[in-house]
């Protein structure tokens, strides 16, 4: 498992934000402009909440890290 003083968990954590942040914003900026989503998330907020959300999820069978996420995404949609 990967630790935070773990060189290569600085190095693969920055490829993800490079990488994957932008693509996410396109995303939500198609999403947004399409009229699906709310416009007021960035894509940093959104990705770290994900992340944050599946933590530990491994380690406890009490706990549906994809049931919470789904929620968070649910709670993305615009209501009419």
């Amino acid at each position: 498992m990967l630790q935070s003083d773990n060189a290569g968990f600085d190095t693969l954590h920055s490829y993800f934000l490079d990488r994957l942040v932008p693509v996410c914003a396109q995303l939500l900026e198609a999403a947004a402009a399409a009229g699906e989503i709310r416009s007021d998330l960035e894509a940093y907020e959104l990705m770290r909440g994900v992340g944050n959300l599946c933590i530990g999820a491994e380690s406890d069978s009490r706990y549906d890290a994809r049931r919470l996420v789904d929620v968070l995404v649910a709670g993305l949609r615009r209501s009419n």
